[in-house]
């Protein structure tokens, strides 16, 4: 009892200087974090989210427990961004570009041909432009953590080797629902179709769609290989994930914690995108291997036929869309 009313006079007199300390965590208790993405256990994501999972536990001990899901266990991407803007779910990651239907100049990152490979992207999300658009992305009830490498996009389809947006003509290519990376496979010459990535395998499979169009990584380890005959090296788009955590939750987990689990995940960007690289030296070997038959694809004309997007982008957004476009493309 009189320990108890000791406590109880020391919280008293701590308020009265001022404010309540917060305690790291109360002792003895777990937080649970959950990581959630729609991919292969061996995808280069989860490789990232391994990565983060075990740099949290190392460093936080016991006072954190962090469960990776896979292959869509908790939803597609759109429920489990839901899900972590209403506080249900700790971190998933999307493209950039998904996050335009929040906030829509995102849309813009999307549009083809604006990266000249994987290091060109990492300064450019690693620099002011990623801080920007953190503060973009942190009105929509979640906390930016870090940048992934999503990857470079080729097209696959089983019709015809695809060389010149002529050989597009006519084909349903499927895209995520993002605006500007559904237009760029329009002015490409396809014919896009937005759908989730958890339903295309049986949509190939079916002939609802011809092809798609995806990172090396995600179209062998999706085995989309079994369902699609021919992949055309097109390299039309370089995408980068957000790694992001519910707010609601956030603000739950004490200072910190907040900073180990911040520090793993930028911590995990080399692993997470050496892993990238790897499968895109790698993996094309492989599909060579299944069957898939490769070739490249004539970038040059592919890139002027997206051109006309980013004069769209400046009608859209204004000066701010050109205003990044030349941040981009100025960056070395």
């Amino acid at each position: 009892m009189r320990t108890a009313l000791r406590w109880i006079g020391v919280v008293i007199l701590i308020g009265g200087l001022g404010g309540f300390v917060v305690p790291s965590a109360q002792a003895g208790t777990t937080i649970g974090i959950k990581l959630a993405s729609g991919v292969a256990p061996d995808h280069p994501e989860n490789i990232g989210a391994r990565k983060i999972k075990e740099l949290v536990e190392k460093k936080a001990g016991d006072q954190l427990d962090v469960q990776v899901f896979t292959d869509g266990q908790l939803g597609d991407q759109r429920t489990m961004v839901e899900n972590m803007r209403n506080g249900t779910l700790e971190v998933t990651w999307v493209t950039v570009g998904f996050f335009g239907s929040y906030e829509p100049i995102l849309n813009v990152i999307e549009s083809g041909y604006l990266f000249r490979d994987s290091q060109h992207s990492y300064k450019v999300f690693d620099g002011p432009m990623g801080e920007e658009i953190r503060g973009l992305v942190e009105k929509h009830g979640v906390k930016l953590l870090g940048y992934w490498e999503a990857g470079l996009r080729h097209i696959t389809n089983s019709a015809r080797p695809i060389r010149t947006p002529e050989d597009l003509k006519g084909l349903k290519i499927r895209t995520p629902q993002a605006k500007y990376h559904l237009n760029t496979l329009k002015y490409m010459g396809a014919n896009p179709v937005a759908m989730s990535f958890g339903e295309l395998y049986t949509a190939m499979q079916q002939k609802v769609v011809d092809g798609q169009e995806n990172p090396v990584s995600n179209i062998y380890k999706s085995k989309f290989y079994e369902v699609q005959k021919y992949m055309s090296l097109t390299g039309h788009l370089h995408l980068t994930h957000m790694v992001m955590y519910s707010a609601k939750l956030w603000d739950k987990l004490p200072a910190d914690l907040q900073k180990i689990v911040r520090e793993s995940v930028i911590e995990s960007q080399e692993t997470q995108r050496k892993a990238v690289r790897d499968d895109d030296e790698n993996l094309t070997k492989e599909l060579k291997a299944k069957g898939m038959l490769v070739n490249e694809a004539d970038r040059d004309a592919f890139r002027k036929s997206v051109l006309p997007l980013r004069e769209e982008a400046v009608k859209e957004f204004g000066p701010k869309a050109k205003e990044w476009i030349d941040k981009i493309e100025a960056t070395k």
